[in-house]
């Protein structure tokens, strides 16, 4: 067991975005020594006592000139006393980590999943030891430094005992997660609930996120208004912000979980919901490795509406006991190979 030094952007389990890293730090330091974190800024957390969290003060609103003093004393203090350096989807801390790594002969290993590909991320390629991620479709940038380790999803977060029952003798409960921007496609969503709804089908729709950038809350209030003129401000919740320390509740309740982004990377609210037990509906293609003989039934077109309702409704109409064998599979894809444990075992190797 040795010393490991991990770079990231925030440690705070109540993060929508960020806060399921603290999940990761807990898994590290079941591989290492001790554990030394420096981030930008810190918030609710429980970590082990060989996790040392080092914060640049951004919690506290600290000048960028002063967060980057500290950044480099932490740096010349920390890094000789670790055996590797994981940098944490920045790959900005990756160049600035680089000279200080290379003075004490440290690996540096890069974890990106994005679909851009910016020049940091490219001189970040250079410099790093490996990159690491969950699939390779979830960079596009090519590089034989990519090594493929999974999503790391801690499943016992999520996993519960459903009862199973006939979806159409109450109301059905879908859920889709996501921050609230076009390309997660939400218009989808709605016009199929306005299908189903016509259908004479009852159901609750629960859509959790919240819009970051001001073109996001231009995309937010276009969806609201869809939802009014389309009359489902009964069927549909726009829940917004929830703590990641207690979005698993929501995975547990729903019967349906949907996502609409196109192809691409892999989102990783699509394996919570089925390591939760969600039915999984996902218009994204790369999803036919894990979902096996059922693609036919959990994959729809991207924008297609009618295709999306269509899946939704052969879905409640299955068998109880089809139902429970797609969960089973969806949960078991998740763990073969998607955990947390082996994720975190495979980086460690490489560190």
């Amino acid at each position: 067991m040795e010393n490991l030094l991990i770079i990231t952007q925030k440690v705070d389990q109540d993060d929508d975005l960020l806060g399921f890293f603290v999940s990761w730090l807990k898994e590290f330091a079941n591989n290492f020594d001790r554990v030394f974190v420096i981030t930008l800024g810190q918030g609710s957390h429980n970590l082990p006592k060989n996790v040392f969290i080092y914060s640049l003060g951004k919690e506290f609103r600290s000048s960028k000139i002063k967060m980057f003093i500290k950044f480099y004393w932490y740096l010349f203090r920390l890094i000789p006393k670790s055996d590797g350096v994981f940098i944490h989807m920045s790959p900005i801390f990756a160049v600035l980590s680089w000279p200080v790594a290379t003075i004490f002969r440290k690996r540096i290993v890069l974890w990106y999943l994005h679909r851009s590909v910016t020049r940091r991320l490219k001189l970040a390629e250079k410099l790093c030891y490996k990159i690491v991620t969950s699939t390779a479709e979830s960079l596009n940038i090519k590089s034989k430094k990519i090594i493929e380790v999974g999503h790391g999803i801690d499943v016992q977060k999520f996993k519960t005992e459903r009862k199973q029952d006939n979806l159409n003798s109450r109301e059905v409960r879908i859920l889709s997660v996501g921050r609230i921007s076009r390309i997660k496609n939400y218009e989808t969503l709605i016009k199929a609930v306005k299908i189903l709804k016509d259908n004479g089908l009852t159901f609750k729709v629960n859509i959790i996120g919240r819009p970051i950038m001001d073109y996001d809350i231009e995309y937010f209030d276009e969806l609201k208004k869809m939802v009014k003129d389309l009359e489902l401000e009964g069927s549909i919740e726009f829940t917004g912000f929830i703590p990641y320390s207690g979005i698993a509740g929501y995975y547990k309740e729903a019967d349906i979980f949907v996502n609409l982004a196109p192809k691409g990377g892999i989102d990783k609210v699509v394996l919570e919901a089925m390591a939760a037990g969600s039915l999984t509906l996902v218009a994204n293609e790369i999803f036919k490795r894990y979902f096996g003989d059922f693609n036919r039934f959990l994959i729809f077109k991207h924008g297609a509406a009618g295709d999306l309702a269509e899946k939704i409704q052969n879905l409640l109409n299955l068998p109880e006991q089809k139902t429970k064998h797609i969960i089973d599979y969806l949960e078991e894809s998740v763990i073969k190979n998607h955990n947390l444990s082996d994720t975190v075992r495979k980086i460690s190797e490489l560190l």
